[in-house]
């Protein structure tokens, strides 16, 4: 299907904390972009009615501006069925999301076309669309945030797998005697690298008294601390800093060199607050990845930060139209 250069995309990312969403021109440059927070533990139906007022809201502004919207796209946490919108598979940063017919609810509301797929397959997309992996047949996307969720571009397609629930490599599990994830099992890659889980370890680490750099970035409460202050405490040589991120490094290297060995992709795109760490924690990902994937899945291969930030997920949702049309 041939497009108009003047078509507009509409995109929705729901995340675990935030919902952002946005219009993109065929080009890739942002028109407009908003974000609310997700409220979650208020649980799954007003979190639709929060979804279903801000695709309205979006939409008003679309055609208030005159612009040439065909169809919404939304990114959500979770296993999709792509073809009819609904989510099939557990969403841990979520409760009770698992079941929700996203796709039905918005058409029926909206009286359009509406594409639902996971929301690190709509990053995916984006960033091989327009970021860091342009051009690029096979990638292997990673989000780190409130959770770790994969996507998978393979032969220049989004791959689903059999039931829509190919990519969940957060759940992929680097140590079966690891601690519990909110998924249920034990040791997966989210219970070590999610924010959460990295801020909890740095906190164990600390325990009775905040030392000197962190006391001072922090301003004396350990409430204050987030994955950005974990960074600029580790860019100014806090030990307990450099040891968690260290770490995380490692974790994320190991869980991503069976994803290499399984895949070899071209590149491997790393995104959310946490890959913000800069070209340092992303070079010492790539070293403990290739001492556990073999030589040859390596070769060639690259490791770069999102280029499109946070805006990537409403972007890669606005554009699963184009290749559903």
């Amino acid at each position: 299907m041939t497009l108009p250069d003047s078509i507009v995309y509409a995109g929705i990312d729901i995340g675990g904390t935030s919902i952002k969403f946005g219009l993109v021109d065929a080009a890739g440059k942002i028109l407009h972009k908003e974000q609310r927070p997700t409220t979650a533990e208020k649980g799954p139906t007003p979190l639709m009615h929060k979804v279903t007022n801000i695709a309205e809201r979006l939409l008003l502004y679309a055609a208030e501006e005159e612009m040439d919207v065909h169809w919404l796209g939304v990114g959500t946490p979770g296993a999709v069925d792509f073809k009819t919108g609904k989510v099939i598979g557990p969403c841990p940063n979520i409760k009770g999301w698992q079941g929700m017919d996203i796709g039905g609810t918005l058409r029926e509301r909206l009286n359009m076309p509406i594409y639902v797929d996971n929301d690190a397959n709509a990053m995916a997309l984006a960033e091989a669309t327009f970021g860091a992996a342009t051009g690029r047949k096979d990638v292997v996307c990673l989000t780190l945030g409130t959770g770790v969720g994969g996507g998978l571009i393979i032969g220049g397609e989004i791959y689903h797998g059999a039931n829509g629930t190919a990519g969940e490599l957060g759940h992929i599990t680097i140590n079966f005697e690891g601690p519990r994830c909110n998924c249920g099992n034990d040791g997966c890659m989210e219970a070590y690298c999610s924010s959460q889980a990295i801020i909890a370890r740095a906190k164990q680490l600390i325990k009775n008294e905040l030392p000197p750099i962190l006391k001072e970035i922090l301003e004396g409460d350990l409430d204050n601390l987030n994955i950005r202050k974990l960074f600029a405490a580790h860019k100014k040589g806090d030990e307990v800093a450099t040891q968690v991120l260290d770490e995380t490094a490692v974790y994320i290297g190991i869980g991503l060199a069976s994803v290499v060995n399984l895949l070899n992709p071209e590149i491997v795109v790393i995104g959310g607050g946490i890959a913000d760490g800069g070209g340092h924690f992303l070079e010492a990902v790539f070293s403990e990845m290739k001492k556990h994937a073999f030589s040859s899945a390596v070769d060639g291969l690259s490791i770069v930060k999102a280029s499109l930030g946070n805006n990537a997920g409403f972007i890669g949702a606005g554009l699963l139209g184009r290749i559903n049309e």
